[in-house]
């Protein structure tokens, strides 16, 4: 018998027996173990903006001597996921929450990142946590430049408070987020959904900026959300808006307004 023959019969029979036994061949085996990777879960993050600024007025008698400039504000999530914060501390006897953000991912996990906000306690006459300067307010002149004053109102507590664009994919056809804590809480969770807006009344405490040593003329108000960049977002681009305005002794006029969301 000749080699080539020999091995050709050693080869017959080792197939012969893998069929009987149902052993695979090592290429098949191999071919088997290959299967496919799913993709890795991807990272649904927010998107926080202004929506324009409205009903404003000059406030002449709640601080007798001032001029305060009111506003209304409206900040918005259009993103792809929850702007969620997670506030605690550990005691009733510690005044201010640390701050991390919840981030939501495709698979429907989660992960919690620190951030360098804070949450603390009232501040505008409602018993409830705030995030210390969630939005920035300042002035200044039409063309912009130097800040000539800043917003009196540093404490937000937001959470679900209108829809505002619920055709967006992810948007919840009702409110998920709904208060922020109470006095007590050693946790708080305070969240804008997909879709959703919060409001800022121009007739809450603090919801100004005191004008009363500006000259009558032109300016512009500048509205941002997350000015500090403390929180993660699929768009750090446009978070702000501004308005035109022209300021009198006793009255202020839109002229016209800054792209928003």
């Amino acid at each position: 018998m000749s080699g080539i023959t020999w091995r050709l019969r050693v080869a017959a029979i080792a197939i012969g027996a893998m069929a009987v036994t149902g052993a695979v061949p090592p290429v098949a085996a191999a071919v088997q173990a290959v299967q496919p990777v799913a993709p890795a879960p991807t990272d649904r993050l927010p998107d926080l903006g202004m929506a324009p600024l409205t009903h404003f007025s000059l406030d002449t008698t709640s601080v007798p001597g001032r001029r305060l400039l009111r506003f209304e504000t409206v900040i918005v999530n259009v993103g792809a996921g929850p702007f969620q914060l997670q506030g605690r501390r550990p005691n009733p006897g510690t005044a201010t929450m640390t701050v991390a953000q919840r981030i939501y991912n495709s698979a429907g996990g989660h992960r919690d990142v620190p951030t360098r906000a804070s949450m603390y306690f009232a501040g505008d006459g409602h018993a409830h946590w705030h995030v210390r300067d969630l939005e920035s307010y300042t002035i200044t002149g039409a063309r912009g430049g130097k800040v000539l004053q800043t917003g009196a109102k540093h404490g937000f507590c937001f959470y679900d408070f209108r829809g505002h664009q619920l055709s967006l994919k992810g948007a919840p056809a009702t409110a998920r987020y709904t208060h922020c804590g109470k006095s007590t809480d050693l946790t708080v969770t305070m969240g804008l959904s997909v879709g959703w807006a919060d409001v800022y009344h121009a007739t809450l405490p603090d919801q100004y900026l005191d004008v009363t040593g500006l000259k009558p003329g032109k300016y512009r108000l500048n509205a941002t959300a997350d000015a500090e960049n403390w929180f993660a977002e699929t768009n750090e681009k446009n978070n702000s808006t501004w308005t035109e305005l022209r300021l009198t002794g006793t009255s202020v006029k839109v002229l016209s307004q800054g792209p928003a969301l």
